[in-house]
């Protein structure tokens, strides 16, 4: 998919990965009892970029304010943050991937610190965004104890089918909107499978 991510126009790039991030944001927003500090800061940014897709343009002061609460992310050698001054840089190293809701919190965070460099440097990013939605699929088979049967879950080839189809829009322009966050995904697939908790 990196072929067709080459040819995804620049104006584009906030969508591809908002579009990536979608499924483990709505997870979280269904379960985050418990986490709402994190969730808040998590929604500030999902709204933020949301906005700024349907104007299709980002406010640099907006977008320092926003992000700037949470990133620059540093880290030392170990991979641990420096100067963790927010809850979730704060709890970052605690949270563990058997539970849904810290599970979705980690993958946010790296997502969102994706954006965040690639807005601030000007550079392309979400070459990888693809992966986080399967990471999601993977996460929900596991705790299923379904890995060995990951790639040939409808779910996963359904998701797959989705990023392609998108890839090919996204090298168009067009006018995106949080309603097309499951743009191609059958809602019903995605429904269909429970995350348990272990």
């Amino acid at each position: 998919m990196k072929t067709e991510f080459s040819e995804v126009l620049q104006e584009n790039l906030l969508f591809w990965n908002m579009w990536n991030i979608a499924y483990a944001y709505d997870l979280l927003a269904k379960n985050h009892e418990g986490y709402e500090a994190h969730f808040e800061q998590l929604r500030e940014m999902w709204d933020f970029c949301w906005k700024a897709i349907a104007a299709k343009h980002i406010n640099p002061d907006e977008f320092e304010q926003v992000f700037g609460k949470t990133y620059p992310a540093e880290f030392d050698d170990e991979g641990a943050f420096l100067n963790p001054g927010d809850i979730l840089h704060q709890t970052y190293d605690d949270l563990r991937d058997t539970i849904l809701s810290e599970f979705c919190i980690t993958l946010l965070v790296g997502a969102f610190s994706t954006i965040y460099d690639g807005i601030t440097s000007g550079r392309r990013y979400g070459t990888r965004a693809g992966e986080l939605p399967i990471e999601v699929l993977y996460g929900i088979a596991a705790s299923n104890g379904l890995e060995n049967e990951f790639r040939s879950l409808p779910i996963v080839q359904d998701e797959l089918a989705a990023q392609a189809k998108l890839l090919q829009d996204l090298s168009l322009p067009n006018q995106y909107t949080i309603q097309d966050r499951h743009l191609y995904r059958n809602l019903e697939l995605m429904q269909s499978m429970q995350f348990i908790e272990q």
